[in-house]
């Protein structure tokens, strides 16, 4: 009978330390979970701040996009309403330099000039 409490003592005394050592296996996981958790934020904070950024990307691309293809019409409207292939490139240098002066106004000087080139 003895035996018996011996072994019955023993066995509560191992589920008791495997409670106290499963107790700290969960304290660990929870731990874990809570780092896990905290980089999956920090994640999905990071992708959306790509992802508004790329969306931005494509905004500009397409906004340069368009400005081409309106310089590209300008090129062949000049050329066909001119006679020769140097009066359309004087038209289009001439519509060029008024982009500079335009966007160059709050500037004190653009880096052109409105001199022809010597041919020295």
């Amino acid at each position: 009978m003895i035996w018996g409490y011996g072994i019955m003592g023993l066995i509560l005394a191992l589920l008791w330390w495997q409670n106290d050592s499963l107790k700290e296996d969960i304290k660990e996981q929870n731990a874990l979970n809570k780092i896990a958790i905290e980089a999956n934020e920090r994640w999905e904070a990071e992708v959306s701040k790509l992802n508004s950024e790329f969306a931005k990307g494509l905004e500009t691309l397409s906004e340069l996009k368009s400005k081409k293809e309106v310089e590209r019409v300008y090129v062949k409207e000049v050329s066909n309403n001119t006679n020769s292939c140097i009066d359309a490139v004087n038209a289009v240098y001439e519509r060029l330099w008024e982009r500079e002066n335009n966007r160059t106004t709050s500037n004190a000087k653009s880096s052109y000039t409105n001199e022809p080139i010597s041919a020295k």
